[in-house]
Formats: C-alpha cells, sequence, structure tokens
C-alpha cells in the first residue's frame, strides 16, 4: 500500500520547471541606397533700396522672372515654395554718428525660396534659370527619392537581418538556440545630407552641371530574443 501510494504521489508532483528562457538584446542596423529622381534647390532674392517700396518692388520682380524662367523648364508652380520673407530697416546714424565703413543702410528684403524638381537633369539649368532672374544666393542642392517609405522598408528589412544574424551567432557560441522573438524596437533614419552651399550672382558663361549621387537611407531595430 506504501508502495502505491508513492507511486501516485510521484506522478501528481510537476516536473521540474523548465529554466526561464536567456535573452539576447541586439541592435540592428540596414542601409537602403537608391539613385535619387528628385532634388530641392533652395534659393535666395536679396534686395535693398532706400524706401520699402521699392526694395519689394525689386523682389518681387526678381522672383516672378525667376518663376517663369523656372516654369519654361517645366517646373510646376507648385513646386516653387516661399519658405520666407523678410523687410528690414537699417537707419542711416544722424550726426554727430557717422556711418559704419561698409555698412549698408536703407530697406532690406530677404526671400528664401525652395524648388522641388521631380527631374534631377534640371538641376543645373534651374539654377543657371534662377540666377538669371536675379537670384543672390543658392543655399544648397539636395537630392532624394520620392518614394521614401519604400526606401525605409528596404533598409528596416535588412537591419532585421542584421539583427537576427548577430542574436544566432551569440546564441550558438552559447550553446542556445533562438525560439522567439520578444520585443522589437524601431531605431532611426538617416536624412541625406545636403549637397555643399553654392552661391551665385550671375549667369554662369558654362552651364552648371551638378551630377547627383547615390542616397542612401539607414534604418536601426533592437530587438530582444528568447533563447534556451
Amino acid at each position: 500500500m506504501r508502495i502505491l501510494t508513492a507511486l501516485v504521489l510521484a506522478v501528481l508532483v510537476p516536473a521540474t520547471a523548465q529554466a526561464a528562457p536567456t535573452q539576447i538584446v541586439v541592435t540592428g542596423e540596414g542601409i537602403a541606397s537608391a539613385m535619387p529622381d528628385m532634388a530641392t534647390v533652395s534659393f535666395t532674392i536679396s534686395t535693398a533700396a532706400s524706401t520699402a517700396a521699392a526694395a519689394m518692388s525689386e523682389n518681387n520682380s526678381r522672383y516672378n522672372k525667376m518663376a517663369a524662367n523656372l516654369q519654361a523648364l517645366g517646373v510646376a508652380s507648385a513646386d516653387i515654395q516661399t519658405t520666407s520673407y523678410n523687410l528690414n530697416y537699417s537707419p542711416r546714424p544722424a550726426p554727430p554718428d557717422v556711418p559704419a565703413p561698409g555698412q549698408r543702410y536703407g530697406y532690406f528684403v530677404d526671400r528664401s525660396i525652395d524648388v522641388t524638381l521631380h527631374r534631377t537633369a534640371l538641376v543645373g539649368k534651374a539654377i543657371d534659370e534662377a540666377a538669371a532672374a536675379g537670384v543672390t544666393d543658392i543655399g544648397g542642392v539636395a537630392f532624394g527619392v520620392s518614394d521614401r517609405k519604400g526606401q525605409l522598408a528596404i533598409a528596416l528589412r535588412a537591419a532585421v537581418s542584421d539583427a537576427r544574424l548577430q542574436a544566432q551567432s551569440l546564441a550558438t557560441a552559447a550553446g542556445l538556440h533562438i525560439v522567439r522573438v520578444r520585443k522589437i524596437e524601431q531605431g532611426y533614419q538617416a536624412v541625406p545630407p545636403p549637397q555643399p552651399m553654392m552661391k551665385a550672382m550671375a549667369a554662369a558663361p558654362v552651364p552648371t552641371q551638378i551630377q547627383p549621387n547615390a542616397v542612401q537611407s539607414r534604418a536601426a531595430v533592437t530587438i530582444t530574443y528568447d533563447a534556451q
């Protein structure tokens, strides 16, 4: 009877609990590279005059000419965006004060414009046309891809694959194997930097040519795996 009772108790007592899984935390990185299919060019039109009306009129004239030149290239009006417009006044010092050497006085108008080009081949032509219209500064050219989400998705898939490879290597080195994904956290997306700053005071006699480079998107994911 005692032997039978012992056997029953042995069956009822649960087996030793399985050890909790080991957690492996890794960060994977992925890069997606593609040739750009669009570009954004930043322009500034700066004008000065003794009256506000004259400074504004000159600025408007240059802007209208620039817009007309760009539209003649096929740039839509919606892709010519004024991002800032400032009117400032610097009064001339009254006697006995004397004007500072090289200091300009009067009314100043600064208008900043971003132009989106959906054909990268137009970048050089757009710069020349804008300079011919009286644009005083070209702030830079930033190339990009129109399908940003698609490019980021490719980078994310590469980041997940990188994380998985790291986790499997660590698990194998520790004599374990991956059993599940416990948590995934998305990291960052790197924005491609703009091209170096350029200045333009007049149309160049030789046409401007700017060759686009491949645009990269970077993504990172931190993934926690359970391994046993």
